[in-house]
């Protein structure tokens, strides 16, 4: 009974020291293998059609100036792009068109031009039934636009008499104020399976709780 008992403390220890562990150390991991697929992702499907693009200018330019073959020129500056690794210009490149590129939608015709551009997206076939979900899961991650948490609440919800933790996101959308009132507020309320998850009520500012502690306690 004493080496039962003995085995199952070591193997709750096990699993609690793992876990603990684990969760330490995947956040860190995780995020550096974005990163580096990110890098392998701009680098393969951007920066190589960029410095693709740089060899053969500068391969016909010299030819141009010098009258040599435009193809030896190409494989020459390869196997230099190569042993030098100017390949990481093309990555610099990449990254810069990107950039420019975001300034671009923010403008009103890059939006404009954008919206039709997703409008087609969405009608092709196939592509139409892939792209809506994708299109979620990027601007989860990268999107400006998510909800601004601004103060921890307590909200008697789901029923009167049980409390439960919430985010406060600022005022209710200007429609639902029109028809309730001014003072009805939106709050996040966190559920299952991660905090990061959860759904938007709409309820008056008289009936929520103020709370003077963080986010990041609010989450634990």
């Amino acid at each position: 009974m004493e080496q039962k008992t003995q085995k199952k403390g070591f193997w709750a220890d096990f699993k609690h020291f793992f876990f603990r562990g684990l969760a330490a150390v995947l956040p860190s991991l995780l995020s550096l293998v974005l990163i580096i697929k990110g890098y392998q992702f701009i680098n393969q499907y951007i920066g190589y059609y960029v410095n693709w693009v740089i060899i053969r200018l500068v391969a016909y330019a010299q030819v141009w100036i010098f009258g040599d073959l435009a193809k030896a020129r190409i494989a020459n500056l390869e196997q230099i792009w190569i042993d030098w690794r100017l390949h990481i210009g093309g990555f610099v490149i990449a990254i810069s068109l990107i950039y420019f590129f975001g300034i671009f939608l923010a403008s009103f015709v890059g939006r404009w031009i954008w919206r039709v551009v997703e409008a087609f997206l969405t009608r092709t076939p196939v592509v139409g039934q892939v792209y809506p979900h994708v299109k979620q899961v990027t601007d989860f991650f990268l999107s400006e636009k998510g909800l601004q948490y601004s103060q921890v609440v307590a909200l008697e919800y789901p029923r009167k008499g049980v409390w439960s933790l919430g985010l406060l996101t600022g005022e209710a959308p200007k429609n639902v104020r029109e028809r309730l009132g001014d003072d009805i507020i939106s709050v996040f309320m966190p559920s299952s399976p991660t905090p990061l998850t959860g759904y938007v009520v709409c309820t008056k500012r008289s009936e929520v709780v103020e709370l003077t502690i963080s986010i990041d306690e609010a989450f634990r």
